[in-house]
């Protein structure tokens, strides 16, 4: 299980980089992936009948327009 785990994270974080070094990051949506995430979450907790999880002292993701990106920043081997 704690492997399955930990490839799936490598996987997301592998296609997140590509993204991000293709310049297609511009369309991600942080809050529909965070819903999309928790509802994956409470899905899983109510089908092994645990108690479901909460999420209430998460922190709040700020909107994309008080989002500090410095867009001059390349990737590694990128072209310029």
């Amino acid at each position: 299980m704690l492997m399955a785990v930990n490839g799936a994270r490598v996987i997301a974080r592998w296609e997140l980089m590509r993204e991000w070094s293709r310049k297609q990051s511009v369309r991600w949506d942080l809050v529909t992936a965070l819903e999309q995430y928790k509802a994956v979450v409470q899905e899983k907790a109510k089908n092994k009948s645990a108690p479901p999880p909460t999420f209430e002292d998460e922190p709040a993701i700020p909107r994309v327009s008080d989002m500090d990106v410095d867009s001059s920043v390349k990737p590694r081997g990128s072209p310029t």
